[in-house]
């Protein structure tokens, strides 16, 4: 009642239609909708303060590989930041020759397919990095995993191709969101449900564009904390416990398929 206001609703219509037709259908039949009050302020709450490292464990035996999430809490969607993320993530893990899927699985084979992606909203979300990885290499692919987690912090600054690459790619899929009525009305409804300003989309090229490489090590620094993640690691505990355990990057909590330690 407080915050699920009808009177607040934001509707999106996309298609062959006329725009007064829409409008007079909508009022007909939404007509016994109240205006709707003021909204109470709503403040999300400060997200705790982040652990050390630490590696969680979930047996599954038998499991043909081992699925892997690393992630802590990331930013809201208006973060001044959001497009320099955007750059970063896109050449760590989104690209197809991002850091972490041409180093996992097209130089080491451990791997079909790793990723990364920050979960903007209105406030904040998780940032995670992860995928499927063969059993036996659950320890090497976590030591890499760490490794482009650091290194795009600054020991391996972004290459004038790395950003050139990440840009080209963010701007020229930009139409793809358009390409379709549905995506269409995704587009703008998302305008008005992140509070994003009404020329968004025409801003977008040029505020990636002026995205800079020390931009990318700069953000890399202040939301990628390498120091400070939840590890989970879901997969055949009598064939990675081991070999995780003797690597010493961070103490291991073993947890039931519900989250719950096991002693």
């Amino acid at each position: 009642k407080a915050y699920f206001q009808p009177g607040h609703a934001v509707i999106t219509v996309v298609g062959d239609v006329k725009p007064d037709e829409v409008k007079r259908t909508v009022e007909t039949a939404l007509a016994g909708w109240s205006a709707g009050g003021s909204l109470p302020p709503f403040t999300y709450p400060t997200a705790p303060a982040p652990k050390a490292t630490t590696i969680y464990l979930v047996d599954k035996p038998g499991a043909a590989q081992s699925t892997f999430s690393l992630g802590e809490v990331g930013p809201p969607r208006d973060t001044p930041d959001y497009y320099a993320l955007r750059v970063m993530n896109e050449m760590l893990g989104v690209l197809f020759q991002s850091r972490l899927n041409h180093n996992i699985r097209e130089v080491k084979g451990y791997s079909y397919g790793v990723s990364s992606n920050f979960a903007f909203g209105r406030g904040p979300g998780a940032f995670r990095a992860g995928g499927e990885i063969v059993t036996a290499k659950s320890d090497s692919a976590l030591i890499e995993f760490m490794k482009e987690l650091r290194d795009i912090r600054g020991p391996r600054p972004p290459s004038d191709d790395e950003l050139a690459q990440a840009k080209a790619s963010l701007v020229q899929s930009l139409p793809a969101n358009f390409a379709s009525v549905s995506g269409v009305n995704n587009s703008v409804a998302s305008i008005y449900t992140q509070g994003l300003p009404e020329d968004y989309y025409k801003q977008f090229a040029t505020a990636i564009g002026a995205v800079t490489k020390d931009d990318v090590v700069r953000v890399a620094q202040k939301y990628i904390d390498p120091d400070h993640l939840a590890i989970v690691i879901v997969g055949d505990r009598s064939r990675i416990e081991g070999p995780l355990s003797a690597m010493k990057i961070a103490p291991i909590v073993w947890l039931d398929v519900d989250g719950n330690p096991i002693p």
